[in-house]
């Protein structure tokens, strides 16, 4: 496609060239003033050195015609290129999704067959985690981080999760949010206690006044159900309760 580029550019160039040409001669004669004492022999001789540029700017004109039209094939066969390319991406999008939607209905499939582990009873270090440099600086990325290593962390005992870290700046306070597929509905029992759990050991994160469970649990006949909770507490140095589930 580079190449095809180039020799359109270099074909107009080639037009323009020969029309500037052909402009200065033509400017050229028209500019010749003759005295009212010339002879005959040079006027006619004359007359002719014009009559023959005459029939160069006509040779000329054809082909700087000529070298357009070409220029306008080559980008017309340039457009049906990119077009063809433009389709044939857009089929392998189309089949990118077909397969991204085989991989997730597999992996739902997974989800519901493996089990869930039990919280550690030593809790998976959230303490550890930088709460306070949410708050000292305005990162965005240290956030998104923050929120992904947790999800990675948390995702044996909850299924695949997205976490959701919320910042109140004016109350320093921040609130957890936590949603994804946990299995199948027998996982219900168990990602209740891991839920507890989790809320037990994020009491010793003194800013974070609320966290939120929303999970997705399938049933026999593979379709969803959700199981949400809330827990809360006036500030840091309260136990979490649970003020909401269904």
């Amino acid at each position: 496609m580079d190449i095809i580029h180039w020799i359109s550019i270099g074909l107009v160039i080639v037009s323009l060239i020969i029309w500037f040409r052909r402009m200065l001669i033509k400017l050229q004669l028209e500019r010749i003033q003759l005295p009212k004492n010339i002879p005959d022999s040079f006027q006619r001789k004359l007359d002719y050195v014009k009559q023959q540029e005459q029939v160069k700017h006509v040779s000329a004109l054809l082909f700087v015609v000529f070298i357009l039209a070409m220029t306008l094939l080559l980008i017309m066969f340039s457009l049906f290129q990119l077009e063809h390319q433009q389709q044939r991406i857009t089929e392998q999008n189309n089949q990118l999704k077909d397969e991204l939607y085989l991989i997730k209905k597999d992996q739902k499939q997974l989800i519901s067959k493996m089990p869930i582990k039990d919280y550690p009873k030593d809790g998976i270090n959230l303490q550890e985690y930088p709460w306070e440099e949410l708050f000292s600086e305005e990162n965005r990325e240290k956030q998104y981080k923050l929120e992904s290593d947790l999800s990675a962390e948390i995702s044996p005992y909850f299924g695949i999760s997205t976490t959701l870290i919320v910042i109140d700046v004016p109350t320093q306070t921040l609130n957890i949010a936590l949603a994804g597929d946990s299995g199948s509905e027998n996982n219900l029992k168990q990602v209740k206690e891991n839920i507890n759990a989790f809320a037990k050991e994020a009491e010793g994160i003194s800013k974070l006044t609320q966290i939120t469970f929303q999970m997705n649990l399938m049933n026999d006949k593979e379709k969803k159900q959700t199981y949400s909770c809330t827990f809360s507490r006036e500030n840091g140095d309260d136990t979490f309760s649970l003020i909401q589930e269904k």
